[in-house]
């Protein structure tokens, strides 16, 4: 069972920062408990929606970690400045946006309707409470070395402490049919386990469809001819579009093996024996970091999930190892830098690790011990601020989930 974080934040903020939040907003005493677990809720059941796409639960990683981190014994300060305070809802708002996207002011306005507020305050009360969420998150993620699965699971786990305090009407607001619906994706999204087999019907085959089976497989096959010149008149439809907003190299290349100038390796890189005796070296470890993450050399077409090359020895490697261990599952990270469209990197992160997932399927790996996900720029490991810190951040990286 996850810890509860609503009472978490009412922990953290405590009776002073409690007080002086309400103060800032002109919340009385007598409703500031029920304000936080009910704001609380709301931005977690925004969470949750928002999380229902990969790309969405990136986002969210994202800005949890990059949220700032309060010194929580001395919050109240930061509620009684009022510099503070305006600068904290001016990001409040815009987080609000990013969960609830056009529907922010009608989530706003339920809230302030199940708590009796008028506008203003309710306005207020959410604007503070998403910066502060956020922060009590990031100290989360810190904390227990989260990943975004490790987020996504912990925010699916808040589910049975918001039930009975998110506001009437705001699931049908963000179009959620049913709470049970609210974030279930992430049973398959966001767990670190590789997810279970799927049990296969075995059917026999049936005398009466031998005529069936006659014209089925023309019809299938003409059909595929169809799709792959459909699938080709987009390919020349985007080549001629201008170019995208992610800038890549002509040929991007994801190493574990790219150097700063002072010839350190990045921590958690491959050493200069290549990626397989590392790997090794590291499943032999009675001491075995669980978040260690090991980059594979493979190459892409610029803005592509295309390999430039049809063999890619890292991946070779892995899948004999992963042969030789059965009872081990990975996970496997796509990562981009900073530049460009956050929504086109994750997309595009998301089909990298794909691609390498299928290489090693088609090397006969059992696809569920293998999860591929998409980071877009959420986990940088270099300064985005420099072509060579940008060419680090891309990246694909392999992660043992377990090992027996």
């Amino acid at each position: 069972m996850a810890d509860n974080f609503l009472d978490m934040a009412l922990n953290q903020l405590g009776s002073k920062g409690l007080e002086a939040l309400g103060n800032a907003i002109g919340l009385p005493g007598d409703q500031q408990q029920e304000a936080v677990r009910t704001g609380g809720s709301t931005l977690l059941a925004g969470m949750l929606n928002k999380a229902t796409s990969k790309a969405g639960m990136a986002s969210v990683f994202k800005h949890v970690t990059e949220s700032e981190d309060f010194d929580f014994s001395s919050i109240s300060d930061v509620f009684q400045d009022p510099a503070r305070v305006s600068n904290l809802q001016e990001k409040g708002a815009g987080l609000l946006d990013v969960l609830f996207g056009g529907k922010s002011n009608n989530a706003v306005d339920l809230l302030a309707g199940a708590l009796n507020l008028d506008g203003k305050t309710g306005s207020g009360l959410m604007k503070l409470l998403g910066p502060v969420a956020m922060s009590l998150l990031g100290k989360l993620v810190k904390s227990k070395n989260l990943d975004v699965s490790g987020l996504a699971s912990f925010l699916f786990g808040q589910k049975e402490y918001i039930k009975d305090k998110i506001p009437d009407g705001l699931l049908k607001e963000i179009g959620v049919s049913d709470f049970s619906n609210l974030g279930a994706s992430l049973e398959t999204h966001g767990h670190t386990e590789p997810l279970e087999p799927r049990p296969q019907k075995v059917r026999k085959a049936e005398s009466g469809r031998s005529g069936f089976a006659k014209w089925f497989w023309p019809i299938l096959i003409a059909l595929a001819a169809l799709y792959a010149l459909n699938m080709c008149a987009k390919r020349e439809a985007l080549d001629d579009e201008e170019p995208s907003a992610v800038i890549l190299e002509e040929k991007q290349v994801m190493t574990g093996e790219d150097r700063d100038m002072s010839g350190d390796r990045m921590e958690g890189q491959a050493s200069s024996d290549g990626f397989a005796s590392s790997f090794r070296d590291y499943l032999k470890s009675d001491a075995r970091d669980p978040n260690r993450e090991f980059p594979l050399t493979i190459e892409f077409a610029q803005d592509s999930a295309r390999p430039t090359s049809e063999s890619v020895p890292d991946v070779n490697e892995l899948a004999s190892i992963l042969q030789e261990s059965s009872g081990m599952t990975v996970a496997i990270e796509g990562h981009t830098s900073s530049e460009g469209d956050e929504i086109r990197n994750q997309a595009l992160s998301q089909q990298r690790a794909e691609v390498v997932r299928q290489m090693l399927i088609d090397k006969g790996i059992d696809g569920n011990r293998i999860t591929a996900t998409g980071m877009g720029s959420a986990k940088p490991v270099a300064d985005n601020a420099t072509d060579e810190g940008k060419q680090r951040n891309r990246r694909i990286t392999v992660r043992v989930v377990t090992f027996e």
